[in-house]
Formats: C-alpha cells, sequence, structure tokens
C-alpha cells in the first residue's frame, strides 16, 4: 500500500507595495500630526482668537457699547484707556503686541560708532520727537504750545512748497524736508526754532448767550539753518492723533469707501467726499490713502514706516534712503538734505536702524490696539443729542454701522464697528485752509475718526483738537468747520443751549 504525501507550499510574503502603502499611510498621519502642532504654534496663535467660548460677556453689552464690535474693550476709567490690547487675542499677537509697544514707547538714542549697537541707536541726526509716544502720548493725542514761549514737544510744521515731488508728493523747499526738525543730535544743527502765536479768528454769541472764540496759529520760525524758506512755503502744524483701533479702519473695505465717495455731488446733498490716491511705497502705482490727517497714508505699516523716517530719522525696510525731491542725484542714507553736510557727516550705522522686525511688531501694536467702549447709551441727554446729531448732517462723513472686510489680522474681521469717520478726504473751507497733499487739496481733510474722543481729556490733560489743535473743545473744532460741512455747522449754531450740551454729551460718549 502505497501512502500519498503532499507538500505544503511555503506561504507568500507580504509584497513590497503593501510595505511602501504602509509606510505612506504613517508618513501622511506623523505630517498631519506636524501640520497640526505647526498650525497651534505658529499660525493659530496669531489668527483670531485665543479662545471664542470667553466672548460670551459681550451679550450683556449694549450694542450699541461695542464700538470696536468685539474687539471692545471696558478699561475706561485711567490714562491708559487708550492702551488696551484687543481681548482675547492668540498669544502670539499679544506677544507681537507687547514687543511693539516696547518699541513705541522707548526713547531712543543717536546712532553709535561701527562696532557698537542697540535696541534702540539711530535717532536722528534731525528730528522731531525721541519715542513713538512723543507725539501719541499714552497713545493718545498731542497737546498744542500754550504761547510763543513753549516749544513744540508733541507735533511739527510741515512745509511744501507749490509743485509736487517724485510720485506726486508735495515738493520740499530747497534746503529743507517736509517738515522742519526742530531737533538734533550733537554736532548737527536744528532745521530751525518753531514757536506759534495763537491770534484770535472768530468770535460770536449761540442762542442763550453763549460766547465763543475761535483762534488759528501764527507760526514764529526763526533760526533758519539752511537758508531762508521761500515767500510762497506753505505751512501745517501737525498733532499726532489718537493711535487705538487702526487695525480695524485699515479692515474697511475699499469698495465702501468709493461707494460712499461723490466728488461730484451727484445726490445734491452738498457732501462731496473723494479718495485720496497716494504712492505705495512697496509695491508702486497709486492706491487708495486712509491713514493721516489728509489721509495720505497707505496702511499702518507705511506709515509706521513713515513716522519713524520723518519724526525720528531712524531708516527702515520701506525708507533705507533720501531721495532728495530738488536734487535728483542725491541720495542719503539718513533724513538729510544736500545742504545739511554735519547732519550728512553724523555716525550712521550700517544695518537698519530700525529693523524689518521692529517695523513688523509696531505695525501688529497699533493693528491690536483696541477701542474703549461708548458709554451713557442709555442716558436720555446722550440718547437725544445722537438723534440731534443726526439731524444735523453730521453723519454723512460722520459714519457708524460699518462692518469690516478681509485683512491680515483675523481677528479684525467681519466686526460691526462705530468708528464716525469715512476715511474720505472732504473740502472744510477756507478757514482750515493748509498744504496740499497728494491729490488731497489745501481745504481738504480726511474725516477724523469720533470714537473714543471723550476719553482724550483723562488721558492726556486737555481736549485740543483739529490737525494743528486750534481748537480747545468738541463745540470749538465744530465751529470751525466749513466747505461741505457748513450746512452741518450752521444746524449746530442755531440749536438751544441745552440741545447743544446733548449733541455734546453724545460726541463724548463715544
Amino acid at each position: 500500500m502505497t501512502t500519498a504525501t503532499t507538500t505544503e507550499a511555503p506561504a507568500e510574503k507580504p509584497s513590497s507595495s503593501l510595505f511602501l502603502k504602509i509606510g505612506v499611510g504613517v508618513l501622511v498621519v506623523a505630517l498631519s500630526v506636524l501640520a497640526y502642532q505647526a498650525y497651534l504654534t505658529v499660525w493659530a496663535p496669531y489668527a483670531a482668537y485665543e479662545d471664542p467660548d470667553i466672548m460670551g460677556y459681550l451679550e450683556q453689552e449694549h450694542p450699541k457699547s461695542l464700538s470696536g464690535g468685539d474687539t471692545t474693550h471696558f478699561h475706561s476709567s485711567s490714562g491708559e484707556t487708550f492702551a488696551q490690547e484687543i481681548p482675547n487675542m492668540g498669544w502670539g499677537l499679544s506677544a507681537a503686541f507687547d514687543r511693539g509697544d516696547g518699541f513705541f514707547e522707548r526713547p531712543l538714542q543717536a546712532a553709535l560708532p561701527e562696532g557698537f549697537s542697540s535696541n534702540n541707536d539711530g535717532l536722528g541726526p534731525l528730528y522731531n520727537a525721541v519715542t513713538c509716544e512723543g507725539c501719541h502720548p499714552a497713545d493718545g493725542r498731542g497737546r498744542p504750545p500754550m504761547n510763543e514761549h513753549e516749544p513744540l514737544m508733541e507735533g511739527f510744521v510741515r512745509v511744501s512748497i507749490p509743485g509736487t515731488g517724485p510720485y506726486g508728493a508735495p515738493l520740499s523747499p530747497p534746503g529743507y524736508g517736509h517738515q522742519l526738525s526742530d531737533k538734533s543730535v550733537a554736532g548737527v544743527p536744528p532745521e530751525a526754532t518753531v514757536r506759534v502765536k495763537w491770534v484770535e479768528a472768530e468770535t460770536g454769541v449761540l442762542p442763550g448767550g453763549e460766547t465763543y472764540s475761535l483762534r488759528k496759529p501764527e507760526f514764529l520760525i526763526t533760526n533758519l539753518a539752511y537758508g531762508p524758506l521761500p515767500a510762497d512755503t506753505m505751512y501745517d502744524m501737525r498733532f499726532g492723533p489718537q493711535v487705538y483701533g487702526l487695525g480695524l479702519l485699515e479692515a474697511i473695505k475699499e469698495e465702501d469707501m468709493l461707494a460712499w465717495a461723490d466728488p461730484d455731488d451727484a445726490d445734491g446733498d452738498g457732501i462731496s467726499g473723494r479718495v485720496n490716491k497716494v504712492w505705495d511705497l512697496e509695491r508702486g502705482g497709486k492706491v487708495i490713502g486712509r491713514f493721516g490727517w489728509k489721509a495720505n497714508s497707505y496702511d499702518v505699516r507705511q506709515q509706521s514706516a513713515e513716522a519713524a523716517y520723518n519724526d525720528m530719522g531712524m531708516n527702515n525696510p520701506l525708507f533705507l534712503y533720501r531721495h532728495d525731491d530738488q536734487a535728483f542725484n542725491h541720495k542719503a542714507r539718513q533724513n538729510c538734505e544736500p545742504e545739511q553736510s554735519a547732519c550728512l557727516e553724523a555716525i550712521q550705522g550700517k544695518d537698519f536702524e530700525m529693523t524689518p522686525a521692529q517695523l513688523v511688531d509696531v505695525t501688529t501694536y497699533l493693528q491690536t490696539l483696541g477701542v474703549v467702549y461708548r458709554r451713557d447709551v442709555n442716558d436720555p441727554v446722550a440718547l437725544k443729542g445722537e438723534a440731534l446729531f443726526a439731524e444735523a448732517g453730521c453723519g454723512g462723513c460722520h459714519k457708524s454701522n460699518i462692518t469690516t472686510g478681509e485683512t491680515e489680522i483675523a481677528r479684525l474681521e467681519n466686526q460691526l464697528i462705530h468708528p464716525y469717520t469715512d476715511l474720505l478726504l472732504h473740502d472744510m473751507g477756507e478757514g482750515l485752509k493748509g498744504r496740499p497733499d497728494f491729490e488731497a487739496g489745501p481745504t481738504e481733510w480726511r474725516t477724523q475718526p469720533l470714537w473714543g474722543i471723550g476719553k482724550v481729556e483723562l488721558v492726556n490733560g486737555h481736549t485740543n483738537f483739529l490737525h494743528d489743535g486750534r481748537a480747545r473743545n468738541i463745540q470749538e473744532a465744530i465751529l470751525w468747520h466749513g466747505g461741505e460741512a457748513e450746512q452741518a455747522k450752521q444746524r449746530y449754531k442755531q440749536l438751544s443751549k441745552a440741545d447743544r450740551q446733548a449733541l455734546l454729551k453724545f460726541i463724548n460718549s463715544l
């Protein structure tokens, strides 16, 4: 008998393709985990909310009190009211805010010799302030001098002559920059000594017997170090405005601004706002300006770089050289004109005086300063003032109820805000005539936001308003309105004293 034997076939080995698939799967999982961790540590901190669930407390607040949407803060009783960061930011943004705050407040010093450096050297040689806060004290508003014996400490005088420089900017007088630098480092003469004398411009009596007096500045400019200024020189005194809420203003959609603009007054309401077209310092070409008293800066970053260079003499990634508009072959690393030999010979560093990282941090700081809440939202007098504000036509320029659009900081997007501005240029009449700036005419000024205005006295100890501080209170600022705002001013002047006080209480509540 024979027995059949069988031989088992050897087990099949897993194919190499199976190992490849498993390896790819493991790699995908690992990369996904890595990407998620990168998101949590790199992108998420800069994206939006630290914790969306903690914003529920806003449901208890009156909607009208949320001037900056859910970026509004409620710290309104101290000198730090304007210095608050947007609540509930990611920790990355908050850290950048703190770094930018440090630079904003840090006193700068003159450039150091080669081989030495610090994080705050590079001031001058010519300048107007030693800190950003010098013109924006406590992130608020600069104060003008009381009389001709007091120097300008929180502002400066800008100068230009007829004509335009490169890219449409104002033309500076020969031998001088666009603003008179009344301070300098050792060994360099300042451009001039600048003083201002206040002279009476108008007096009047309002219903109820209240008298008013309006003043305007007369400039006393002496010790001109680089020759006389031409007879046709135009002057503007500028004081630093409040700097909170800039990121929200930056997020207002351009299409909204263009929709509000009515350069030919097609609707016949007497208001013909228009945009200013300015030069984009980083990408070239004309863009819509929205910052500065004449909307002469495109965005917060460019405005910050411009202020660092012109106000403090700090070159930076956007202003590495000074190209003189009167001598086109002149290029100086410092903010010096070709006639200013001592300025050109002053010590200068080889690196940026305001580094790229510092510019980013200062920009982030200004973009994420929160807006204080509106008070007295249920006060009957303030509510009556709000109605009178609308009836007078003030809302034609000082627009509220604006929704922000897309921006680089997602925390600022899709916010219903109440800034009381349209960011447009408006003709304010001959009484406020100054200098042109890009496409802004001498009598045109950007609508100033009103949010937070009622806290200027608390934070800065004064109530001086308008670009040059001539208005000593809100009422005087209103009475200086002319041009497109003439009708609104006349309606205000016709109000009873009680109604005027109600309207002013409303504005002070913002």
